[in-house]
């Protein structure tokens, strides 16, 4: 025996098996959770926690434990849990450097749970912002709820400014601008002095002709007489031409205080389109109403797309690079297989979840690091009934990067007979708006993203509907008629668009409970209107009456300007040899 077994070998290979195995066993799985938890907040931008994970040899798989991720919105719920995951992976792939998992499994799959702890992290403000800027593009689409304090035309007065003062102060600026631009110009024009110049010396070359019949006549003078003519005419072009010139200036002065006289009205048709409850205001309720929940969902989906794109962008990725081989080295030459596998490559995954309190299986297959390569997209399909005791859901799509050019995500669902009860679709601090009880008859959507593109159609049905007005204002005229159109609502239709692009959604909401506001409230809201115009005009009047007359008043010094510039052209005349 001592010929045939090297004993000190033989010991030291059962050390080093055993230092493996124990390493193995005390720190593969701690690096595994620790790889999951660091991978996973960092895709999140929220804390990822696990409460084990198991790295087992025979078979070869991972088992994850306990999973928890944070909703980076709401750092104190959960957007995801699982109880465990479970993957087998394919040894000879791994050898090779591929991680291909046959199967993988997920039961125990929930959504939007609470937490014990926060699972903020300092570093999240930039997603924050990312998601500020679509939640307020979303809502700039939407549109403004309509004000629900019923402010008289004093009120209103109070916290606007008005265009006519402001343009009427323009204008009365303007009109004293060209008056002493004109005053200055008329300073250094010909006037009386300069043409009894001219008299005189008409008149001298008179008395030195020693004729009383005119210097016309003399023909010792005909010299001195065209070159005075000649002054002369040259003075009464430079009058014409400022009176031509403060005439232009006048006659727009004059156009602007024309249209001036019509900007009170326009003031309080404005003041009466932002402030006065009408049919025009209440034309698309339903997205103001159910608006604020829906851009909620699309924020937070696109916000989630957003942050795992660059995961879900590694699909896209061509070909493995190819590597320069240096001077004195060889290189490994790998030989093509019967079909390329990517960098890793999860063939079939079987999920379990808990939805609206029923359950829901689904599975996805071909979830890969390079589509191309491997040829294939991710598909999935989802089935689920028993939510909330009565309802079912269908849905089914693919992620495709198989091509470059064209990647494509998308998504199309069913859901029928979902019942929802305190489903709360507007809350404002003056007015919250309730769906205590509905059921969802019939609801079809398909959702795609192509690129930057954003194309998602939504039609749903509800029937046994119960709304809810809170509000203390009652007897506010919006809060009011809301509450009584509302109240006798029993089903409705509902469809939602989203066009645009992920960073620069459009949507577009819309319900035929819209008709129905709009003909309850008509009567109602033409009265208030018609109170409420009368009385904004009329203050409107009175602030501005006084603007419109300093401005008016105004001409009058150019009046008076080019009335002194026509005297002086008389003067010229009369004094203009024959």
């Amino acid at each position: 025996m001592n010929r045939l077994i090297r004993w000190p070998g033989l010991a030291a290979f059962v050390v080093i098996a055993a230092l493996c195995l124990a390493v193995w066993y005390l720190v593969v799985d701690y690096a595994a959770e620790y790889m999951v938890e660091r991978t996973g907040t960092k895709a999140v931008g929220a804390e990822v926690e696990l409460a084990s994970a198991d790295l087992t040899l025979f078979p070869l798989g991972l088992e994850l434990n306990g999973l928890q991720v944070t909703n980076p919105k709401q750092p104190m719920r959960n957007a995801l849990v699982a109880e465990r995951i479970r993957m087998t992976f394919n040894p000879g792939h791994l050898i090779k450097g591929k991680t291909v998992v046959e199967a993988m499994s997920a039961s125990g799959l929930a959504f939007n749970k609470e937490r014990t702890t926060s699972g903020a992290l300092p570093e999240t403000k930039k997603l924050s912002e990312k998601g500020a800027e679509i939640r307020e593009r979303l809502r700039s689409k939407l549109g403004e709820f309509p004000s629900l304090a019923a402010k008289n035309a004093k009120e209103i007065l109070e916290n606007e400014k008005l265009a006519t003062i402001e343009e009427a102060e323009a204008l009365r600026t303007d009109i004293a601008a060209a008056r002493e631009n004109f005053k200055a110009r008329l300073d250094a024009l010909p006037d009386k002095e300069t043409f009894k110049e001219y008299k005189a010396r008409i008149r001298n070359l008179r008395e030195d002709s020693g004729l009383s019949g005119g210097v016309m006549g003399v023909i010792g003078k005909v010299d001195e007489v065209r070159e005075i003519r000649k002054d002369i005419k040259k003075d009464l072009e430079v009058l014409r031409s400022a009176r031509e010139d403060l005439s232009r200036s006048r006659a727009e002065f004059q156009n602007r205080l024309k249209d001036l006289k019509n900007a009170p009205g326009r003031d309080a048709e404005r003041l009466m389109e932002k402030y006065a409850l009408s049919p025009k205001g209440i034309s698309n309720m339903s997205a103001l109403v159910f608006g604020p929940r829906y851009a909620q969902w699309v924020e937070t989906s696109l916000i989630w797309y957003q942050r795992l794109s660059p995961y879900l962008a590694g699909m896209m990725r061509g070909g493995e690079k190819e590597e320069k081989r240096r001077r004195g080295e060889g290189v490994d030459v790998e030989f093509a297989p019967h079909r390329q596998i990517p960098e890793y490559w999860i063939k079939t995954a079987d999920l379990a979840m808990e939805v609206g309190g029923g359950t829901a299986v689904g599975q996805f297959q071909d979830f890969s690091s390079n589509q191309q390569v491997l040829g294939q997209p991710l598909v999935f399909a989802f089935s689920g009934s028993g939510l909330k005791d009565a309802g079912t859901i269908e849905a089914e799509g693919h992620l495709d990067r198989t091509n470059l050019k064209s990647p494509e995500d998308l998504v199309k669902f069913n859901l029928k007979q979902y019942p929802l009860s305190d489903f709360t679709l507007l809350d404002r601090q003056d007015l919250a708006v309730l769906l205590e009880s509905a059921r969802v008859e019939n609801a079809d959507g398909s959702i795609r993203i192509a690129g930057e593109e954003l194309d998602a159609d939504i039609q749903a049905v509800f029937d046994t509907a119960g709304f809810k007005v809170k509000s203390d204002q009652a007897d506010n005229l919006l809060i009011s008629g809301l509450t009584d159109t509302l109240q006798n609502i029993r089903s409705f239709d509902l469809s939602a668009e989203l066009g645009g692009t992920i960073g620069k959604p459009d949507v577009r909401i819309a319900s035929d409970i819209d008709d129905t506001l709009k003909a309850g409230l008509k009567q109602t809201l033409a009265k208030h209107q018609a109170e409420l115009k009368s009385d904004i005009k009329r203050a409107v009047a009175r602030q501005t009456g006084d603007a419109l007359e300093n401005a008016a008043s105004g001409l009058a010094g150019l009046d008076a300007i080019k009335e002194a510039i026509q005297e002086r052209l008389e003067m010229g005349s009369s004094v203009l040899p024959g």
